[in-house]
């Protein structure tokens, strides 16, 4: 201390000095150059000539700047100067001082400074005594850090070193003897530090066993101290001692029994320092003692010259690992101790210090020590290290290495994500193990203990090394169990058995315990069962036969096997199994009796699989789960194990009302006859609670709270199950001890306000609030008090009937106001304040303000959701993530309930000014909605990683809100995290389904596409198909990869669907069919595939035909092709030949013509567009296409159009082949379900006939109508309109329930009829009287609307006109007389006979040659006009 007070003063002087110093020019010139090494005066003084040379050679002007900028750059020379000698004097100043400290740390120290300060590598100072020893100096006991250095400098510099090696050898002359020179004291000494450690470890252990109350923190210390004490000793000790050895100039003598008892006595003591060492976390001084005895035995093995024994046993590096691995060391350090091990100390170089070659037990522990710190590729790569003897030394594995190895790999298996191997491990196992790529496996954990099974022979296994490598099955089974990448455990499991088979090793019951876990979690009843009917054989045969056997099945074995059945729906053969084990238990006492908890795991297998069943298998689990507890219920009145709490608790979750529904339904005579009594399902629920407290088994809060949930959404059976559990007095007196509460977690422990909780929210639900008050009355009987969680389930139940104030006036009660109380207790009878505890009041938290949002915000009542933010920030509450993404919910619920009344308001506008709105799109104007999405999308930003479930629903509400580019880029944020999880580091595709953005995607491409179709907004659907396109190129790409598939460097240029689609680019004519639709293995795992499907396609064809672009629907309908194609009939079961099967289920017909309903729509779509703009060709050619594709008629609607946009361009006749050629394809047969009362009565036929009918007659094109209806009605489609059995003085027509086309060409056919009958000369002597109705089947019942048109039709389109008058005392009939249809006939001969007249002139003019004699004189004269008039044009221009 006197030191460094002086040292400070010194540089107060100093620099105190150099600040007030004022030096010339030169001077300072000088002095600064005395502070630079002598390179730097060589190059200040050539810049010095430069810049006085460069001044002379230059003009005036540059040497009068030199002179007057020269003061500057003196008083610039002189600041440097000054900072730069300030510099130098401070850090001279601070060096002597640092010095001189660690002078007193290495005084401090002692003589191993070498050791403790120095950053040389141990390894490195052995090294460096084994070749300099003779020549190494010995080191001064106190010396310090500076001579330390400086000896290890002179180590490595050859002739350099003698110089300070000859200064010291006198002053150590006088150097004391080491103990090693005399071996009874040595051991002595050494045999002195193991009870002292011993005694401190005990101590240390007592301490750690006292309790909490007692321990006084200053002895614990003292504890630790005297530990690192005892521990420090024997380091200093084992220094002293190497560094005496190595001033000796004599060699030692040692006999092999002194070098074996000083091994003995210094293993015992360096494995007690070692551990207690260990238990107190220092690393440190473990590092410390292993270099201490490396540095003794080094010496020991010099001095002696290598003829003694080695000095160390590898155990003692094992116990070093081991205990350094128990501290916080990193891995790096244990690294470091396990290089020197290797590569020092158990290398072949001389000096030789280990007394045998290093076995597992150092393997084994270096292995655990990676394990524990989960450092699985670096433990795989340092055993094939050790396997392949890359470091010169070789270590063979045991079965305790098997085990350590399997029991890392099955730990590295998580259910949150299956990471693969890096490239190192995998090409590694590649070269140990050939695996046939059908056989192997997804998990690569489980290939990779495979590969190193095949590293061990029979001799190193045993039962325990089996059972690690069945544990990595189990869990591969139990992670990789979706469809398409499954782990096949059992077979693996079995074929682990024959192996332990082969190599003759019986598998214990723990082992085969392991086996039937994974034949449980596998769902393999069959395995399961087999195996344990091999477990009971083996143990009937001879034992003098047995070279290998199975154990007897135990509890365990028994309980496993029973839940794998009941896992798999196999309810009988579980309780034949448990009869089983009664009888051999009643029979043979060596045998396993049943007990609760087999029972117990029985009913809980079922509970389990009743989570992912339907109704009925619902039923079935429950039924099983009911007659184990029959049985243990018999038990029990024998005296034998019966059911507990647990086995009711199951029970009760296991029960629901459609499972009870779906129960009694059943015809089992077996069903409990406890169900078939009850009418109510809340009576099942009370008798199993009766049956409870008849056993005398004690309820607790779990017991009610399941039986409550198992009434769903009946709050009086809540309200009177929950008054059971206040009438029970055991439950109340057992819940309010400590204790009972203490055997519950979590919110069960809160006991009677758990259950209330329960019915709580049953009633919140439905929003019962006589109930709520009656819930909180009762439980204010038993002197309990509401929670949050209470407070909670009454803000959602006024939030169900909508009363938004009283949640406001709740949230002012919970400050402790009492007029918001007393509405309480007006409106509802809740007394809020005198059911919370004093403590709790304000009750002011951010849950309950949160579900007050919720509430009020799921009723639109956007007012009080203000009202109660508002009130949350002047609490100082913030909303959590949970609170912020259920009101970003409500925000996208409520856009899109605003965007549907928003577009049934322009429908409206739409139909009542219909040529103000753009052909087909209706355009809605978004006000509410898009508020509401814009406030979704401004709080999506604050949350933190937002999952796909939320996403998704923004998406869709920025869609029905209209904004198209926002909903993109969250579908493009959603791909991306998509492909992320397709490039995460995996090698199966069971992580990509179980990936969220992927499960959800599909649906949300096909709500996207159904907002762009309900708007006929084309551009947004064609955007989304393209990203959607390329994500099923991504998965595609990347399925190949997984497939081993090479794909192409350099892929094709990727056309975007909205060019191509837009007739940019031509469509090519054979499109794939699974270009769009098939993304891999993911097609068969996922819901539905990530591509374009047909419904997707059919959804882009809508939104293009209602925003009228007809090129889109042209280049779409090629897509749509392969989907139509699946629907054909020939591919149905019914119809297709059973030898053509090849082994593949064919859909049936049904099947089909539903999936051809669904898309059957997408053509309609596309003939409306090509109506609308006139494109009739276009036309033509779908419906032609879609009767190849589909191999059906198509839909009427789309003929139907069809037949409109021809008969618009006056095509008639093609109009009459397109019917005919659409009726000549036979119809396909309708199963039951597709068959309905509409169609029997409007035919496809009859109104295909009508609309074409109509369509023509509406555009002047009569005859071809007559013509379709004479085909119509000569084919039985169309009725026929004469009516034979009448009055032959009339002629009667029947026009019931036609339109007036078909009226008009029934009128016309039927009179024609009868002129062609008439023709033969007689003259019509008959009245037409038509039957129109009286108009019951009008739009205006008893209105006839076919009685004024057929008046006007008759009048205006008949010549001549044909007079029509009512028939006195009937409204629906018309009358004609005969002298109009006389008249009519008439004229229709006249226009035949002119018509055939008109015919033969035009054939005489062709024939004779007078009309092409005309048409040649008058092209002729047209030429010679043409001719004249051009000559007379140039010669003007020539006058010109």
């Amino acid at each position: 201390n006197a030191t460094k007070l002086v040292i400070i003063l010194l540089s107060v002087v100093v620099v105190a000095s150099t600040l007030h110093r004022s030096p010339t020019h030169s001077s300072c010139n000088d002095t600064a150059m005395n502070f630079q090494p002598p390179a730097y005066h060589h190059r200040a003084r050539r810049r010095r000539q430069q810049r006085c040379s460069f001044g002379q050679h230059n003009n005036r002007h540059i040497t009068c700047y030199c002179k007057t900028s020269s003061q500057f750059a003196s008083l610039r020379n002189q600041r440097q100067l000054q900072s730069s000698s300030l510099s130098m004097t401070l850090c001279i100043l601070f060096t002597l001082q640092a010095t001189l400290s660690l002078l007193c740390t290495a005084s401090f120290l002692g003589p191993n400074t070498l050791y403790t300060t120095s950053f040389i590598p141990p390894s490195t100072i052995i090294n460096q005594r084994r070749r300099n020893y003779n020549e190494s100096p010995s080191i001064c006991k106190r010396a310090s850090l500076f001579v330390t250095l400086q000896h290890q400098s002179a180590l490595g510099n050859g002739e350099g070193s003698h110089n300070n090696i000859d200064d010291d050898n006198e002053s150590r002359k006088d150097a004391p003897h080491p103990l090693t020179v005399q071996p009874d004291k040595l051991i002595h000494k050494l045999e002195s530090f193991i009870p002292n450690i011993s005694r401190n470890r005990m101590a240390k252990k007592k301490r750690s066993l006292e309790p909490k109350a007692t321990k006084d923190e200053s002895r614990s210390y003292n504890v630790n101290d005297a530990l690192i004490n005892a521990c420090t000793s024997l380091v200093y000790f084992l220094n002293n001692e190497a560094d005496s050895l190595n001033t000796l100039d004599n060699q030692l003598q040692l006999s092999t029994e002194t070098v074996e008892s000083i091994r003995q006595v210094l293993e015992m003591v360096l494995v007690q320092a070692v551990r207690a060492a260990s238990e107190v976390g220092d690393f440190v001084l473990i590092n410390k003692l292993i270099h201490a005895a490396v540095g003794y035995a080094t010496a020991i093995a010099h001095k002696t010259n290598n003829t003694a024994m080695p000095l160390l046993t590898p155990r003692i590096f094992g116990e070093v690992i081991t205990s350094m691995s128990k501290t916080k060391a990193s891995h790096s350090k244990v690294k470091s101790l396990w290089n020197l091990f290797l590569n020092d100390v158990a290398s072949d170089s001389s000096p030789k210090i280990l007394s045998s070659a290093p076995s597992s037990y150092e393997l084994n522990a270096m292995l655990t020590s990676l394990s524990e710190r989960n450092k699985v590729s670096a433990a795989l790569t340092l055993y094939r290290r050790m396997l392949e003897d890359e470091v010169g030394v070789k270590i063979e594995g045991d079965a305790y290495t098997a085990s350590i190895l399997f029991g890392m790999l099955a730990d590295s298996i998580s259910n949150g994500g299956v990471r693969n191997t890096n490239d190192r491990v995998a090409n590694n196992f590649a070269a140990v193990d050939d695996v046939i790529d059908e056989d192997a496996s997804p998990c690569w954990q489980w290939n990779e203990a495979l590969g190193l099974l095949d590293t061990f022979s029979s001799l190193q296994l045993n039962n325990f090394a089996y059972a690690a490598l069945l544990k990595v099955n189990e869990r591969a089974t139990e992670v990789y169990c979706e469809a398409g990448m499954r782990h096949n455990g059992v077979q693996c499991a079995m074929s682990v058995l024959e192996r332990m088979k082969t190599d003759s090793i019986s598998p214990d019951v723990i082992t085969c315990s392991t086996l039937m876990t994974t034949f449980d979690k596998g769902r393999n009843w069959k395995a399961a069962v087999t195996l344990l009917n091999a477990m009971e054989a083996s143990s009937k045969a001879d034992e003098t036969d047995k070279k290998w056997s199975l154990p007897l099945p135990n509890t365990f074995t028994y309980a496993l096997a029973i839940s794998a059945c009941a896992r798999c729906n196999k309810g009988e053969l579980a309780l034949s199994i448990l009869d089983q084990m009664e009888t051999k238990a009643s029979s043979d006492e060596t045998s396993v009796e049943p007990n609760t908890w087999v029972y117990n795991a029985a009913i809980a297998a079922c509970s389990e699989s009743n989570q992912q069943s339907r109704s009925k298998a619902k039923a079935a689990n429950l039924l099983t789960a009911l007659k184990i507890l029959e049985k243990m219920e018999k038990l029990t009145s024998n005296g034998s194990n019966g059911p507990d709490t647990v086995s009711y608790n199951t029970i009760f979750s296991l029960l629901d009302t459609a499972s009870f529904n779906a129960l009694k339904e059943m015809n089992d005579g077996d069903a409990m006859s406890q169900l078939k009594r009850h009418d109510r399902f809340a009576d099942v629920v009370i008798d199993l609670l009766d049956s409870m407290r008849e056993h005398g088994i004690s309820r607790d809060a779990i017991t009610y709270y399941n039986a409550i949930m198992a009434c769903g959404l009946d709050s009086q059976d809540a309200l009177e199950i929950f008054r059971l559990c206040i009438y029970d007095k055991q439950f109340i007196d057992t819940a309010t001890l400590k204790d009972s509460q203490m055997q519950l977690k979590g919110r069960a422990a809160s006991g009677v306000v758990f259950v209330a909780n329960a019915a709580l929210s049953v009633a919140s639900i439905t929003g019962d609030m006589s109930v709520v008050s009656e819930v909180i009355t009762d439980l204010s009987s038993v002197g309990a008090k509401m929670n949050s969680e209470s407070i909670r389930h009454i803000v959602r139940a006024l939030g169900n009937i909508g009363d938004c104030e009283m949640i406001l006036a709740l949230l002012i009660c919970l400050r402790g106001q009492d007029f918001a109380n007393d509405l309480m207790k007006e409106r509802y009878s809740i007394d809020v304040l005198s059911n919370l505890s004093e403590k709790s009041i304000p009750m002011i938290e951010e849950e309950i303000y949160s579900a007050a949002i919720t509430s009020s915000l799921r009723h639109d009542q956007l007012g009080v959701a203000d009202q109660v933010l508002l009130s949350m920030k002047k609490n100082g509450l913030t909303l959590n993530q949970n609170s912020l993404k259920e009101i970003i919910l409500e925000y996208c619920r409520m856009a899109i309930d605003s965007s549907k009344d928003e577009f049934k308001i322009a429908r409206l506008m739409k139909r009542q000014e219909p040529d103000v709105t753009v052909h087909g799109i209706v355009e809605p104007i978004y006000i509410t909605s898009l508020a509401r999405a814009q406030a979704a999308m401004a709080m999506l930003k604050g949350i933190e990683h937002p999952s796909p479930s939320l996403l998704s629903p923004v998406a869709k509400a920025c869609c029905a809100a209209g904004l198209w580019q926002e909903a993109r880029s969250i579908v493009r944020r959603m791909h991306r995290a998509a492909i992320r999880e397709l490039q995460h580091d995996t090698g199966s595709l069971s992580t990509i389904v179980q990936g969220e953005f992927l499960a959800e995607l599909p649906r949300l491409h096909r709500s996207l596409l159904k907002y762009c179709a309900k708007g006929g907004n084309i551009t947004p659907a064609l955007n989304f198909a393209d990203d959607i396109q390329f994500l099923a190129s991504k998965i595609r790409q990347h399925g190949k990869s997984l497939r081993g598939l090479k794909t192409r460097e350099e892929e094709t240029d990727m056309v975007l669907l909205s060019s191509r689609l837009s007739m940019d680019i031509e469509t090519p004519d054979n499109v794939p069919e699974a270009d769009f639709s098939d993304s891999g293995a993911l097609y068969s795992i996922l819901e539905r595939p990530i591509g374009l499907t047909g419904q997707d396609w059919k959804l882009i064809l809508i939104a293009a035909s209602r925003g009228g672009h007809w090129k889109v629907c042209v280049g779409t309908l090629p897509f749509i092709r392969p989907y139509v194609k699946e629907t054909h009939p020939m591919y149905a079961r019914e119809l297709a030949p059973t030898e053509s099967n090849r082994g593949r289920s064919r859909p049936s017909l049904a099947r089909l013509n539903r999936k051809y309903d669904r898309i059957a729509r997408a053509l309609t779509a596309a003939i409306l567009c090509f109506e609308a703009r006139s494109q009739y060709a276009w036309a033509i050619r779908a419906i032609d296409d879609w009767i190849e594709w589909s191999g059906r008629r198509p839909r009427k609607e789309a003929v139907a159009s069809a037949c409109r946009v021809l008969a618009k361009r006056y095509r008639g006749q093609e109009v009459i082949n397109l019917v005919a050629r659409v009726m000549s394809i036979p119809e396909v047969e309708l199963t039951d379900d597709d068959a309905s009362d509409d169609d029997l009565d409007y035919t496809y036929e009859k109104a295909l006939y009508t609309e074409s009918i109509n369509a023509l007659y509406k555009h002047g094109m009569y005859e071809e109508a007559d013509q379709l209806y004479a085909e119509g009605a000569a084919n039985g489609h169309l009725p026929w309109a004469v009516m034979e059995d009448c009055d032959p003085s009339t002629l009667k027509l029947d026009l019931h329930g036609m339109s007036i086309a078909v009226a008009h060409s029934a009128i016309c056919v039927s009179l024609q009829k009868e002129t062609a009958r008439s023709s033969d000369g007689s003259v019509w002597d008959k009245d037409v009287v038509i039957i129109t109705g009286t108009g019951r089947r009008s739009g205006e019942r008893f209105r006839p609307v076919l009685t004024t048109e057929l008046q006007k039709m008759l009048q205006g389109q008949f010549v001549p006109s044909l007079a029509a008058s009512a028939v006195p005392g009937n409204k629906g009939m018309l009358k004609v007389p005969r002298e109009d249809i006389v008249a009519w006939f008439d004229h229709q001969r006249r226009q035949k006979r002119e018509r055939l007249l008109a015919v033969a002139e035009a054939m005489r003019d062709i024939t004779s040659g007078d009309r092409l004699e005309r048409a040649l004189m008058q092209s002729s004269n047209r030429l010679e006009r043409a001719l004249r008039q051009k000559y007379e044009n140039v010669d003007e221009k020539a006058q010109q």
